[in-house]
């Protein structure tokens, strides 16, 4: 039978080893297209304010995502990430991004933040919109 929590601080201490073996955390706000990004690959989101549910050191995983994995991609990692931060305003490109789309939303529910009218109106997210209004 397997072992949920024993698997969780597993997968915490392989992301702290490969944080160690990388120079850090990246944080995708201070992140651009020349940092030397692989083509293609899986990254993990981490956010302040969500502590790990086994203990209250350290950040929460909020997102795992892969991109270009099929040989012959041709768009890149740091494409798909750059879709996912978005420019400074966070007012755009929500079509580009289902995590930004139920982000935003989460956060218009909260009250935490005005979204544009044309906030999950047609566009990418298809069904997802239908579920999140």
């Amino acid at each position: 039978m397997p072992n949920r929590v024993a698997d969780m601080v597993r997968l915490y201490e392989l992301l702290d080893r490969f944080a160690e073996r990388t120079g850090g955390t990246r944080f995708l706000r201070n992140c651009h297209g020349r940092m030397g990004w692989p083509k293609r690959g899986v990254y993990f989101f981490f956010e302040k304010g969500e502590p790990k549910s086994l203990s209250d050191m350290g950040l929460r995983v909020v997102r795992v995502g892969t991109h270009a994995l099929r040989y012959g991609s041709r768009t890149k990692l740091w494409n798909r990430l750059s879709q996912h931060r978005g420019i400074a305003s966070c007012r755009e490109n929500h079509r580009g991004s289902i995590f930004r789309l139920v982000v935003g939303t989460a956060l218009g529910r909260r009250g935490d933040f005005n979204l544009p009218k044309s906030w999950g109106v047609s566009g990418g997210g298809g069904k997802l919109n239908e579920r999140l209004n």
